[in-house]
């Protein structure tokens, strides 16, 4: 996948040795042949290959797909692939434009941009650079110049599983998902994770209580601004109305949301016990079934949706760093590799999903243990929608 060009060092640093003199020049050849040497071919120097990725308006400490993306490009660096990574977090579509524009000189082998919110700015510079290489990772965009590759992910059946998850796990009987303005398939993900609820509902027994799929006081459109403050905002309301489980879907919004759970979680868990509530009782903690990478980075995070961004690279780009986890070894693909811009491509779009192991979904251990059929809940339902049997998009 890299680029090589031949050196004119050697020619230069032999007219230098040579002088402006015949007698030099004679002197030269003479040594040369008195020593048998030969002038060899130059070997050919790599040429400055980038790694570049734009991620709005987390970034890469976002645990989605800006830090998978940015662990994998490090990974290519490391293989070889790179010769050096950049990456630029920026905060609305205007800033999209002027860092692609900026890394226009950076010898960008690959630019990269993250999320939806920088999907038509791409597509404009793309087309204005038809000779240089893009990737959109989670844009939702269908409409990209022909140099533009994308990796995408069908986030309906994990939202459909997480709202059957999220109802099991709820001790409020309140539940709630969230989405970014601009998500991709922010109303089929919304109407999927309230259709996982009522599949709940209808599976449980007689006695017990139904769970509820909370909507906001003031709309029932549960999309917010991608921002940490508009994350929070939705916490603190859906909290307030005790929802005690919630998934968030995006980038800043989502760590908005995570990061007041973890807040108020530790607030409950060091609190002094209320009287009234008794020495015994014990406070509802507030739960998250997280979009993106596994949730260890917070205790609050029950159950994780992992997007194989990993698995998605490798089928994209047959020479991409292997992995011996199967889990992330990409089917090959049945299209004959092409050159394009110097990167060998096999598929120039893909789409993860839970039928090709590009979307997995599974419980963390300590919510394992509090609820013992989590795990076997999640792998009924992903083997139901994957036979046919139930249809996320119908229910």
């Amino acid at each position: 996948m890299r680029r090589k060009v031949t050196s004119p060092v050697l020619g230069a640093k032999l007219g230098a040795g040579l002088g402006t003199g015949l007698g030099a020049g004679l002197s030269v050849l003479s040594l040369l042949a008195l020593a048998g040497c030969s002038v060899a071919a130059p070997e050919p120097v790599e040429e400055t290959t980038t790694g570049c990725m734009i991620s709005a308006p987390a970034g890469f400490d976002d645990h989605s797909a800006g830090a998978l993306l940015l662990e994998e490009t490090e990974l290519a660096r490391s293989a070889g692939l790179f010769s050096a990574t950049s990456s630029q977090r920026v905060s609305n579509s205007s800033a999209t434009s002027a860092a692609l524009k900026r890394m226009n000189g950076q010898d960008c082998a690959l630019t990269t941009v993250i999320g939806p919110g920088g999907a038509d700015e791409l597509g404009a510079h793309a087309k204005a650079h038809p000779d240089s290489v893009f990737l959109g990772v989670a844009s939702g965009h269908e409409d990209f110049p022909d140099n533009v590759l994308s990796i995408d992910f069908d986030l309906v059946p994990p939202a459909y599983i997480a709202g059957y998850i999220a109802a099991t796990a709820s001790e409020s009987g309140e539940v709630g998902a969230v989405v970014s303005r601009g998500f991709p398939q922010a109303e089929k993900i919304l109407a999927a994770f309230d259709a996982g609820v009522e599949l709940y509902n209808k599976e449980s027994e007689d006695d017990v209580e139904e769970v509820k799929s909370y909507r906001t006081s003031s709309t029932f459109d549960r999309t917010v601004d991608d921002t940490e403050g508009a994350g929070r905002d939705f916490f603190d309301a859906a909290h307030d109305d005790e929802v005690d489980v919630l998934v968030p879907f995006g980038s800043a919004a989502a760590m908005g949301v995570v990061n007041s759970a973890t807040e108020t979680r530790l607030e409950q868990t060091t609190a002094e016990p209320d009287e009234d509530e008794g020495e015994d009782a014990d406070p509802i903690l507030p739960k998250i079934i997280w979009y993106g990478t596994p949730g260890a980075f917070s205790k609050t995070i029950i159950a994780t949706i992992e997007p194989n961004v990993r698995r998605g690279l490798r089928s994209m780009f047959p020479e991409w760093p292997q992995s011996k986890n199967p889990d992330e070894v990409a089917e090959a693909s049945k299209q004959t590799p092409e050159d394009l811009g110097g990167f060998l491509v096999a598929d120039r779009h893909y789409e993860g999903t839970i039928d090709n192991g590009g979307i997995r979904i599974a419980a963390e251990d300590g919510f394992l243990s509090r609820v013992s059929d989590a795990g076997r809940s999640i792998t009924d339902l992903r083997e139901r929608i994957k036979s046919g049997d139930i249809d996320p998009e119908k229910s």
